[in-house]
């Protein structure tokens, strides 16, 4: 393991000298901290240094936290997998819907973000009983019937955590701080929504994002895309819970002694959805599912909130833990390749240095050229699916089928890209008809105007 340990030094040495990384990392082996570091700001305004103890929003990592507390109840005989939704939310207009399928996105809830986009008055701060109540007076339609696929839905954890609170009679909070963060020694994690309760924390990281118009990483309360977080702020159950990678660190290290959960919940936790769907990934409870010959069974979750980025992986069969939670809107490629050369070296395989991400800049475009693009587009590979491209206050937005909503920003007259991804659209007319050609490095598709 020394060698472990000489490696990653260098690696991360290697990106500090760069700065290419804004954030914390620990690695460990065996019940062994193999590296552990922390690189950049907490705060880009007063220029407070990261530290290991820094607390970040953990956004979807947080999902196999939720997942936990619901398997806490279970263990506890309060709670069933099987239970349907409406015994603990009897006024849920959506019936037949089981605990077990909220853990393992096969609900087939509609997902809250258009929701809010729709409903929402955004100068107040929801929670989630207000979101409860925008699914009871609306009721948008369900994606799927329970159990038919599997959708990856942030509602249904949402619908998690207010089950957590009517099964325990606490808040999700005081739940979670009593029965997982206290008894973990998770001293420095909880749930904590920062503008609802304008509450400061200590060693608090703030996440940034990145301004394609001035070139700078600023707040994304100060973002038009990003200023969601604002009016989102109180949802919690998908998102929320806060903390560092050394409480991660414990949180693994209890479920591996089992003294939180016991051995058979964790199989069950660690089993892809049954029945076998056809999926994008095997999901368990709260947790993506991988089983490689080499390296064994591992279970990982990634998340992602503006300015956030966070990813948590353990190698059960390996006793491998990768912890690396950063706040620094960075290419979503460059953060995929730091994570992957980590696992190289770990595996004694191949890695390479990740070359240093590139900011693309934004034009501004008249209101006349973005009006050009407006309207419903044909996939041609895929007649019954339909691309909408809107345009509300001057701003251009792209609506992929089952996708949620995206500003483009233009390259230029007729070219766009989405901030943070590598994709590009860019729109042609042949003197008829207008198409848009979505490009994201390895693949395009072209879609016709209809």
């Amino acid at each position: 393991m020394n060698d472990k340990r000489v490696i990653l030094k260098k690696f991360f040495d290697e990106i500090q000298s760069e700065k290419l990384i804004n954030g914390t990392v620990l690695i460990a082996k065996d019940g062994e901290i193999l590296y552990k570091g922390a690189f950049g700001r907490a705060d880009f305004y007063s220029k407070r240094k990261l530290k290991i103890n820094s607390i970040f929003n953990l956004a979807s990592v947080s999902k196999p936290i939720t997942a936990l507390g619901i398997m806490l109840l279970v263990q506890a005989n309060k709670l069933s997998l099987d239970d349907p939704i409406e015994k603990w939310l009897p006024d849920i207009p959506y019936k037949e819907i089981t605990v077990r399928q909220l853990l393992n996105h096969t609900s087939g809830l509609p997902d809250y973000l258009e929701l809010f986009a729709c409903y929402w008055n955004n100068s107040k701060i929801a929670v989630n009983q207000d979101l409860f109540e925008l699914l009871v007076k609306y009721k948008p339609e369900r994606l799927f019937e329970p159990n038919e696929r599997m959708e990856y839905s942030n509602t249904g954890y949402v619908m998690l955590a207010l089950i957590i609170e009517e099964v325990s009679g606490l808040s999700f909070a005081e739940y979670m701080k009593v029965n997982i963060f206290l008894p973990v020694g998770m001293q420095n994690t909880e749930v904590f929504c920062q503008r609802l309760t304008e509450q400061a924390m200590d060693n608090y990281a703030y996440g940034y994002v990145f301004d394609v118009y001035t070139g700078k990483h600023v707040l994304p309360d100060e973002f038009p895309e990003t200023d969601f977080v604002v009016y989102l702020d109180g949802i919690v159950g998908d998102g929320a819970i806060h903390s560092t990678v050394e409480d991660l660190y414990l949180l693994d290290r209890a479920l591996r002694n089992g003294t939180l959960i016991n051995e058979t919940l964790l199989k069950e936790a660690y089993s892809p959805v049954f029945p076998r769907l056809e999926s994008p990934f095997k999901y368990g409870f709260g947790w993506i599912l991988e089983n490689e010959k080499k390296k064994g069974r591992a279970v990982w979750h990634s998340g992602g909130w503006p300015g956030y980025a966070t990813y948590f992986k353990r190698y059960i069969d390996n006793d491998l833990v990768i912890i690396f939670l950063r706040n620094k809107e960075q290419d979503f490629d460059f953060e995929q390749s730091i994570i992957q050369s980590i696992e190289n070296m770990l595996f004694d395989e191949p890695y390479e240095i990740p070359k240093a991400p590139k900011f693309q800049k934004a034009k501004i475009l008249h209101h006349e050229i973005l009006n050009r693009y407006v309207g419903e587009y044909r996939l041609e590979e895929h007649t019954e699916l339909i691309v909408k491209v809107t345009m509300k206050d001057q701003r251009l937005f792209i609506e992929l089928p089952g996708s949620m909503k995206l500003e483009m920003y233009a390259s230029s007259d007729n070219e766009f890209f989405l901030r943070s991804l590598s994709v590009t659209i860019n729109f042609v007319n042949d003197g008829v008809n207008y198409y848009l050609t979505i490009n994201d490095g390895s693949d395009s598709q072209t879609a016709k105007r209809i």
